[in-house]
């Protein structure tokens, strides 16, 4: 047998005792040339396939026991030190290295012993030993060069120059690749050249030589495509990921760096996954989901700590400190940067060292510690003063001008600010070009020049908008904005200084829930194409069913159960997050910046919808201060400092301290209910008096569409009491997030509601359910409905696209901690917000019949994530929902009475109104009638 297919069919070899029995039929083939074979194997393996790497040191671990000479010994040890290496071990792949080459030396090979060496350079680079692989690799060039091996002499050269790059030594990185490539080239070695091309698009990408690295990836990718070098091509494009990122391009770098993750992970090599994971965390951080990107610092600085990768373990504890910055959590900050400062100085890294210290000023800019800044950004300008990395020296420059501007030194802040954005420009860095340009707006305002400032935002606007456009996801858009909307609002308060309340209104709608009204044009996140592992999907499905099979678990679960099951629910609710995560961040945005940054209401449009029947009210807060755009059909005005946010939030933990009393049953408490309820009349009065008394000569008797911003969200206008009267006797009203989604549920076709969806599942607290459902299939023509059992998550998936009208009588539950899993609880099971979102409705109105089901986290920008989101992306025009915990009975009676209304031809608003008077015609406490209020049309 040919000593290559003996090699090949030990590799393959399911035992040892199959690999020993080959041996012993082939003895005279079981020599060194053997074992020369089965090195080439493994070379041809280690950047294609990893696990046949490792299956070939089982293999030679086999020929070595059969036949213990020396020169065996010496390929045993080499190809097991490279099997180490694609498993992340890299200790013993030196050691097992350098053992290989002490035996070839003594047999007097010193051109293989040499060879050796080539891989041991990459793994004592991941360990930080930059002088002992610098040293290693010139003695092994050296040996090559006087062999001719131009092979090798590459080979070195690649790693050396990946080794000074490490340290930021581009131009010398640049010289050692650039040689690298010429031998390839000149042996028409393309695996080698084409590894040597992505390290050289790396050199050119570290000193912004963009289109250089753009055309070596480019060439790179085709090729390690082409000769299928997967390990090669997950390189690569997490090489693209971190250019794109440099450059502001987010969703290509998304893209590239999740693609990189799963080749990694399929290829089971533990060292790459734990940098691919740190990748993702970077970008991130960068796309704002700070939270997400702290938790993977947290638990992937662990795993390069283990794994000894300490020049990546000292890039991620850097990072995790700069989030702890954002995340306001000082004490985490402060240890991590100084942890990340200790390994960069072990690596003699003094750009790494340079970053740390600019995380630090950023922390005590925001402590407002402004000398000690200046002193830090001085030290990090010292370590970058001989560097070829524009970027770190960028943020240097911002943060001084920033500073600068808060220590009153405002003609130095403008002109080292003016000089970061220029630069910002020149070197295509979009973000620190944003951050310097609000910068700048701000100084202008200070500097009472606003004329200045309006063109300062605007452009910060604009490479906003820039940047987003591109996200495939609501996700990734949503979180990108929410630290972006300073130059909207900073616009906004220059148009009221000078009474030109429309331009003012138009950047506050800007920024104002602005992916929600993205979703109401665009089927977004439901038919997005995705470049991702089929496995994902796979993998989702199945987390959401075990999801499924805990909630049912603790609908019935015992006291001492319930702890249990909820770690496990938690941890299964992260992990469908993430793996959403993952699939989204391989998706093609739909959108163009010119569809993306259109958010605004059309104002003459929007005052033509609300006709002379209807006033829109938008409350703004700007530094705890709430006021309002009152907009009609032919005027707008605005009328400031209503009240403080905090005032608020006070009288309505005083009305819920009311209601609280009613939420446990009624019948002890009918004797004290006229007291009960004028205690409730009094914080309604108070919340009446400073949120919509000052508005009152511009309401004149019109129906009302409330756009609330912060805790606003909480109050139940419709109940707000003038000493005489509670609003909802003398208007319509409705809620939305803002006028421009309210416009564009409004621009939805109206049809004839013909057909019903009705859900209800009853239990010993809302044991009436079933007689709401009774009641409301008498109410319609055509309806269907499901309870008890029957009341599942299956029917209710199979049935609701097909419904005008879906009512869900059920458990609601709010999860503020988690809120795309708050849910409504049926017989097996919750459906949650994800799920809601998942499915395309054609629903007109949904209502939700429950408790808590209009309750929302308020994001940034006035993004509502509840119930509501879920229902409104998924096409519904409609919504009605409750604030809080609903009486059985109350809810019962109103709902019968809302669609009886309904069924009479008068519109949801007119409908729920007519029946809520009806409570207050019978004198009954607003507790019992205004949880419910209508988000839509």
């Amino acid at each position: 047998m040919l000593r290559q297919n003996l090699a090949k069919k030990l590799v393959s070899a399911k035992s040892e005792k199959e690999r020993k029995t080959l041996l012993e039929k082939n003895r005279e083939q079981s020599d060194e040339l053997l074992a020369l074979a089965l090195k080439e194997i493994c070379y041809a393996a280690w950047t294609v396939e990893p696990t046949k790497a490792q299956k070939t040191a089982t293999a030679i671990k086999s020929l070595f026991k059969f036949n213990p000479n020396k020169k065996i010994e010496a390929y045993f040890f080499w190809i097991s030190g490279i099997a180490d290496l694609t498993s992340g071990k890299l200790e013993s792949t030196i050691e097992n290295l350098d053992k290989s080459a002490e035996v070839f030396k003594k047999t007097g090979k010193e051109h293989d012993a040499a060879n050796t060496q080539v891989a041991k350079l990459y793994a004592l680079a991941l360990l930080g030993k930059y002088d002992e692989a610098v040293r290693c690799g010139e003695n092994a060039l050296k040996i090559f060069e006087k062999y001719g091996d131009q092979l090798a002499a590459g080979k070195i050269e690649m790693n050396l120059s990946n080794i000074v790059s490490r340290r930021e030594l581009h131009k010398k990185a640049e010289k050692y690749c650039l040689s690298a490539r010429d031998r390839f080239s000149e042996l028409g070695e393309k695996n080698w050249l084409t590894m040597a091309e992505n390290s050289l698009a790396n050199t050119y990408a570290e000193i912004n030589d963009f289109p250089n690295a753009e055309k070596f990836y480019d060439t790179a990718l085709k090729r390690a495509k082409a000769e299928k070098m997967t390990v090669t091509e997950a390189e690569i494009e997490a090489s693209l990921g971190n250019l794109a990122m440099f450059r502001g391009k987010f969703a290509a770098a998304l893209r590239f760096l999740e693609s990189s993750r799963q080749k990694y992970e399929q290829l089971k090599m533990p060292h790459q996954t734990a940098i691919a994971e740190l990748e993702i965390a970077d970008i991130y951080l960068e796309l704002n989901l700070s939270a997400e990107a702290f938790a993977i610092y947290e638990n992937v600085s662990g795993k390069l700590r283990k794994l000894k990768l300490q020049g990546e373990e000292a890039r991620a504890r850097a990072n995790f400190g700069k989030t702890a910055v954002l995340l306001k959590k000082t004490r985490t900050a402060r240890n991590e940067l100084k942890k990340s400062a200790n390994l960069y100085i072990a690596e003699k890294n003094k750009v790494g060292a340079a970053a740390v210290k600019l995380n630090e000023a950023m922390l005590e800019l925001n402590l407002g510690n402004f000398q000690k800044t200046l002193s830090l950004v001085k030290e990090a300008e010292r370590l970058l003063k001989k560097n070829e990395n524009l970027r770190h020296k960028l943020t240097a420059k911002w943060l001084k001008g920033e500073t600068l501007q808060k220590l009153g030194k405002f003609e130095a802040a403008e002109k080292t600010l003016l000089q970061t954005f220029q630069d910002a420009v020149e070197q295509e860095q979009p973000n620190i070009a944003r951050i310097a340009l609000n910068s700048l707006g701000n100084l202008a305002v200070q500097t009472g020049e606003t004329t200045k400032a309006k063109k300062y935002f605007e452009k910060a606007i604009e490479l906003v908008e820039t940047l987003r456009a591109p996200l495939p996801a609501e996700e990734f858009r949503m979180a990108f904005l929410a630290n972006k909307l300073a130059p909207f609002e900073n616009l906004a308060k220059i148009y009221l200084t000078e009474n030109d309340f429309k331009s003012a209104f138009f950047y506050v709608e800007k920024g104002r829930s602005r992916a929600l009204s993205e979703n109401l044009d665009n089927d977004f996140q439901l038919d997005n194409q995705t470049r991702t592992s089929a496995k994902l999907p796979e993998k989702l499905r199945r987390l959401r069913e075990e999801l499924n099979w805990f909630y049912s678990r603790l609908n019935r679960a015992e006291d001492a159960e319930i702890k249990g099951l909820e770690q496990k629910i938690k941890l299964r609710e992260k992990q469908i997050a993430n793996v959403m995560r993952q699939i989204e961040s391989t998706k093609d945005a739909k959108f163009s910046k010119s569809e993306l940054s259109v958010n605004s209401a059309d104002f003459s449009d929007l005052q033509k919808h609300l006709g002379k029947q209807k006033v829109l009210i938008e409350f703004v807060n700007f530094n705890d201060h709430l006021s309002a755009f009152i907009i009609s059909d032919t005027k707008i005005n605005y009328v400031e400092n209503l009240a403080k946010e905090s005032e608020i939030i006070e009288f309505l933990e005083g009305l819920h301290f009311q209601f609280g009393a009613l939420r446990f049953g009624t019948k002890h408490l009918e004797k004290f209910m006229p007291e009960l309820k004028t205690r409730a009349d009094f914080y309604l009065r108070k919340l009446f008096k400073k949120l919509l008394e000052p508005l009152e000569k511009f309401l004149e008797l019109r129906d009302l569409v409330i756009v609330p911003v912060g805790a606003l969200h909480y109050v139940p206008f419709n109940a707000l009491f003038d000493g005489e009267n509670y609003l909802i006797e003398s208007r319509e009203i409705v809620y939305a997030p803002g006028a421009t989604v309210w416009q564009k549920l409004n621009l939805k076709p109206l049809k004839k509601l013909e057909n019903a969806l009705l859900f209800g599942f009853a239990d010993e607290r809302i044991p009436l359910v079933n007689d709401e459902i009774k009641a409301l299939e008498k109410t319609f023509e055509s309806s269907k409905s499901f309870t008890g059992k029957r009341a599942n998550f299956k029917n209710y998936t199979e049935n609701a696209p097909d419904f005008d009208i879906l009512h869900l009588a059920c458990h609601g539950q709010f999860r503020p901690e988690n809120p795309l899993f708050s849910s409504l609880h049926l017989a097996d099971g919750f459906i949650t917000v994800r799920d809601i979102c998942s499915q395309k409705l054609s629903a007109q109105l949904v209502t939700l019949s429950a408790c808590e089901t209009g309750l929302n986290k308020i994001f940034a920008g006035d993004e509502i994530l509840g119930l509501a989101r879920g229902f409104l992306t998924a096409g519904a025009s409609s919504l009605v929902l409750s604030l809080w915990t609903v009486n059985d009975a109350a809810t019962s009676k109103l709902m019968t009475d809302f669609y009886a209304h309904l069924q009479r031809g008068n519109s949801v608003s007119a409908s729920l109104r007519k029946a809520q008077k009806d409570f207050v015609k019978k004198d009954k406490h607003p507790y019992f009638w205004s949880s419910f209020g209508i988000i839509g049309k």
